[in-house]
C-alpha cells in the first residue's frame, strides 16, 4: 500500500511538471501572433528605421513617426537617425554587408546597389491592394525607384534639386537689372558681382555631393540633353563624348573666373548659406529645400530680397533650357526579410508618411510632397514658397546624377568635380576616368 501511494505521489508530481511546461509553451507560441482563441500577445513588434531628417521644415517626419507610435502601441519603433552626409556613407557600407534596418531612407543610387542583392522588398502588392494610396502620388513619382516593373521605394518628396537663389538688391547695386537669360550674360554678371566685392555664388562642397547634385547635373543636361543621359545608361553614349566634356569645361571655367567662394571644398551647405544671409554672396545654388531654410532662418531683408531662377541656356547646348535636375530624390524602402506582422506594420508606417494628411502638413510648412494635395491652407505658405511653385510651373525634370547612377560612378564624378574646381584635373582626363569606372559596370 505504501508503494502504491508513493507511486501515485510521483505520478502527480510528473503530471504537474508537464502541465506547467505546456502552459509555458502555450504562452511562447502566441508571442506576436496571438493564440488559438485569437488573443494577442502583450509583446510588441519591433521595427527599426534608418533615416536622416528628410524634412528640413519643422521636423515633420519625426513628428509623423511619433504620431505613428501613439496610434500603434503594439509597435516598438526604433530610430537609427544620423545627419545626411554620414547617413549616405553608412548606407553605402551597409550595402556591402546587407545588414540593413527594417525600414530605411534610400535614394535611387542606393537601390541600384541593393536590389540585385535581394535586400529590398517590392511595394507592388501593397500598392495594388490600395488603389487610393497608389493613385494619390504625382506622375512619375516612382520612376527613380522602379526596376523591371517592380517598385522598391515610396518617394518622400517631388522637387527640383536645382534653384539659384539670388539677392535682387545686390544685383541692382552691381548694375544687373534682371537675372541673366544666356550663358554670356551669366558670366558677365559674375564679373560685375565680383568687381563689387561680392562672392558671386556661395556653395559648400565639403561632402563632394552639393556641386555635383544641385549645380552640375543641370549644367550637364544643358549641354548633353536628357537623351544623352539615357543613352549613357544604356551604354551607347560615353562620358568622353564632347557634350559632356564641354559641361565639365563650363564648370571649371566658372571656378576660374572666380564665381565661387575660394573655400568651396572646405565648407558645408550651412556655412555657404551663412555667406548668403550675411550679404557676402549674391547667389547660392541649392535645392527646393532651401525655400524652407531661407523662410525660417534668413533675416527679413534677405528673405524679401531673394529671387529664384535656374541656369540659363548654354551655347550649342542640346538640352532643354526649361529643365532642371529634379524628381523624387529619396524614398522609403523596406527590408526584403520582413514578413507577416512586421511587414504589415512597416507598410502601415509608410502609408502614414505618404498620404494626404502628411502631404498637407508638409506643403503648409513650405515642403514639396510627392502626393497630390487636394486641400491646404495657402496662407500658411511663405512668399518664397509661392514663388518656388510659380517658378516650377513650366519646368521639366532632368535626371539627378546621384539618384540614377550607381554609387561608385557617382563617387568618381563628384570627387572629380572637387578636383576640377581647384584645377587638379583637366575636364578631358576626368571624363576618361569616369568612363573607365562606367566600363567596369557593364
Amino acid at each position: 500500500m505504501f508503494m502504491t501511494i508513493r507511486k501515485m505521489q510521483m505520478l502527480l508530481i510528473v503530471l504537474l511538471i508537464v502541465s506547467i511546461g505546456l502552459v509555458g509553451c502555450g504562452k511562447s507560441s502566441s508571442t506576436g501572433n496571438g493564440n488559438g482563441n485569437g488573443e494577442k500577445s502583450a509583446d510588441k513588434i519591433t521595427l527599426t528605421i534608418g533615416h536622416f531628417d528628410i524634412d528640413d521644415n519643422g521636423a515633420i517626419f519625426r513628428d509623423a513617426l511619433e504620431k505613428f507610435r501613439k496610434e500603434h502601441p503594439e509597435v516598438n519603433l526604433v530610430e537609427e537617425a544620423i545627419p545626411h552626409d554620414p547617413y549616405r556613407v553608412k548606407m553605402t557600407t551597409l550595402g556591402a554587408s546587407g545588414n540593413l534596418p527594417d525600414l530605411f531612407v534610400a535614394n535611387g543610387s542606393m537601390l541600384l546597389d541593393y536590389i540585385p542583392k535581394g535586400y529590398v522588398g517590392s511595394y507592388n502588392e501593397a500598392l495594388n491592394q490600395d488603389a487610393e494610396w497608389k493613385n494619390g502620388f504625382l506622375p512619375n513619382s516612382f520612376d527613380e525607384f522602379t526596376t523591371d516593373g517592380q517598385i522598391y521605394g515610396v518617394p518622400t518628396a517631388m522637387f527640383s534639386v536645382h534653384v539659384i537663389y539670388y539677392n535682387k538688391e545686390l544685383f541692382e547695386k552691381a548694375g544687373i537689372a534682371s537675372f541673366p537669360q544666356t550663358w554670356e550674360e551669366f558670366t558677365a554678371a559674375i564679373g560685375k558681382l565680383k568687381d563689387s566685392g561680392l562672392t558671386p555664388i556661395a556653395m559648400g562642397n565639403k561632402s563632394n555631393v552639393p556641386v555635383g547634385s544641385v549645380l552640375f547635373g543641370t549644367l550637364a543636361d544643358r549641354y548633353t540633353g536628357t537623351d544623352w543621359f539615357k543613352a549613357m545608361k544604356e551604354g551607347t553614349a560615353k562620358f568622353t563624348d564632347p557634350e559632356f566634356v564641354n559641361a565639365l569645361k563650363a564648370l571649371q571655367e566658372l571656378s576660374k573666373i572666380g564665381a565661387f567662394n575660394p573655400d568651396i571644398n572646405s565648407i558645408d551647405g550651412d556655412q555657404a548659406r551663412t555667406l548668403y544671409f550675411n550679404k557676402q554672396a549674391a547667389m547660392m545654388v541649392d535645392g527646393a529645400w532651401a525655400v524652407t531654410n531661407i523662410s525660417r532662418d534668413a533675416p527679413e531683408d534677405i528673405e524679401s530680397a531673394t529671387g529664384m531662377a535656374i541656369l540659363p541656356s548654354v551655347p550649342g547646348g542640346k538640352g532643354d533650357p526649361m529643365s532642371v535636375a529634379g524628381g523624387s530624390g529619396w524614398s522609403l524602402a523596406f527590408n526584403a526579410k520582413l514578413t507577416g506582422a512586421k511587414k504589415d506594420a512597416a507598410i502601415s508606417l509608410i502609408k502614414s508618411v505618404s498620404g494626404q494628411e502628411y502631404g498637407r502638413v508638409k506643403i503648409e510648412h513650405n515642403g514639396q510632397p510627392p502626393v497630390k494635395v487636394k486641400e491646404y491652407d495657402q496662407s500658411k505658405l511663405s512668399p518664397l514658397a509661392v514663388d518656388y511653385f510659380k517658378l516650377m510651373s513650366d519646368k521639366k525634370f532632368s535626371p539627378i546624377y546621384d539618384i540614377q547612377l550607381a554609387p561608385a560612378l557617382v563617387e568618381v564624378i563628384y570627387k572629380g568635380i572637387q578636383d576640377l574646381l581647384i584645377g587638379g584635373v583637366t575636364p578631358e582626363d576626368l571624363a576618361k576616368k569616369i568612363q573607365t569606372v562606367r566600363d567596369t559596370q557593364k
